[in-house]
């Protein structure tokens, strides 16, 4: 069964943590009124530039995004001290939605030339989990 540690180490395996943070600062960043009178105003009655910096502000501000930010540059600080054959176990225990099983991984690696045994593959995905639960 996954717990939130696993949704979010998946989440940023995957991309969609960049993701998240790209659709949240494109809402703020691109927000734009339809016009139907020509006028060039922000819809709040107030000059474009003005509204623009009312909006970035915003975004500064937005929870989400700070945790998002936060969430992105603490696994990536975590994730860049793995050795390659590490990074390659972790990307396969948490490829695509549910992941690949232990026996999958194991044949996805020695495929790669890569020979770690399960056990010790396993050893090195919970001792990354209970890393990112630490920080987290």
């Amino acid at each position: 069964m996954k717990d939130k540690i696993d949704k979010i180490i998946a989440d940023y395996i995957n991309g969609r943590t960049q993701a998240k943070i790209k659709a949240i600062e494109s809402r703020y960043i691109y927000r734009v009124k339809q016009d139907n009178l020509g006028i060039r105003t922000a819809y709040k009655g107030t000059a474009e530039p003005e509204g623009n910096t009312l909006d970035k502000e915003r975004m500064e501000e937005d929870k989400e995004l700070i945790g998002l930010r936060r969430t992105l540059e603490l696994l990536g600080a975590l994730y860049n001290t793995l050795t390659t054959s590490e990074r390659r176990i972790i990307e396969l225990k948490y490829k695509g939605y549910n992941g690949f099983t232990w026996y999958r991984v194991a044949m996805e690696l020695e495929s790669a030339g890569i020979d770690i045994p399960i056990k010790r593959a396993k050893r090195i995905y919970f001792a990354f989990k209970e890393d990112v639960s630490r920080v987290l």
